[in-house]
């Protein structure tokens, strides 16, 4: 497949089953997202109020509407329009209208002026989303782009190490089902199960872990590498790591890991 194929199948996967769907969306509830993020960098959600936040590829809006509710403006940004239309309709039902503003795009083909003339964001959020682009690398450079000097870039990817059993069964089912989707989604749950983890909704779950024919897996030193070549300071990381491969051998060891994060602050 080329990198166009990639990414329709991509995008036709998140418009018939948006991501994460949550089933429990009420504020007390939501609010964790933002606090989840905020520890990654040693903060709370207190951190959040005032701040300029852009997320790209918010899927179905719940960590957008999280910051919004702890007080922040955010810009947020996805390619599939079930998941931007999911996303306005929870900001009306948590009443974060006037926080939040969501643009159906893809995060690679964002203009340089795309939010108005040198405008700039103390935070940018990619959890989640570029090692589901045709490039991480490019869309972590536009993560950069919209970035205020000494503003923060927080990316989530999946690990090279950690994630190795569930490549294994990606394998098995491009085997099994090469790029049928929905034949993808079927026998992964007959063999390897299916379930709601943390109120995401298990058919979206199921979707995003069997159906997804396209994703990128990458390791703390790369990511590394990604910041020093855009002047970005390390800070952070969820798991903690004090040796890049070691720790990333001890995540797969101990299944954990496998989503890490990655925070650091513009120069």
């Amino acid at each position: 497949m080329n990198k166009t194929q990639k990414e329709k199948l991509v995008k036709e996967l998140y418009e018939k089953y948006p991501y994460p769907s949550r089933s429990s969306v009420n504020p007390s509830e939501i609010i964790y997202f933002a606090e989840w993020v905020a520890k990654t960098f040693g903060a709370d959600k207190n951190y959040w109020k005032d701040k300029n936040v852009l997320e790209l590829g918010c899927g179905t809006g719940e960590l957008a509407n999280a910051l919004a509710l702890c007080g922040a403006s955010v810009t947020a940004i996805d390619f599939s329009s079930t998941s931007i239309k999911q996303a306005k309709k929870l900001s009306q039902k948590l009443k974060t209208q006037n926080k939040t503003k969501f643009i159906e795009k893809n995060i690679l083909l964002l203009k340089e002026d795309e939010f108005g003339k040198e405008k700039k964001f103390d935070v940018v959020i990619a959890m989640g989303s570029l090692h589901h682009t045709i490039n991480a690398f490019n869309g972590f450079k536009i993560a950069c782009t919209y970035t205020k000097p000494e503003g923060l870039v927080i990316i989530g990817l999946y690990n090279k190490y950690a994630r190795f059993r569930h490549l294994i069964k990606r394998s098995f089912l491009r085997i099994l089902a090469g790029n049928n989707i929905e034949k993808r989604i079927k026998i992964g749950e007959q063999l390897f199960g299916k379930k709601e983890v943390n109120g995401i909704n298990s058919k979206s779950w199921a979707a995003d872990k069997y159906g997804q024919i396209h994703e990128t897996n990458h390791s703390i030193r790369e990511v590394i590498h990604w910041f020093k070549e855009e002047g970005i300071e390390f800070i952070s990381s969820k798991p903690k790591y004090e040796h890049a491969v070691i720790d990333e051998l001890k995540w797969l060891l101990e299944k954990k890991g496998a989503f890490f994060v990655m925070a650091g602050k513009k120069h």
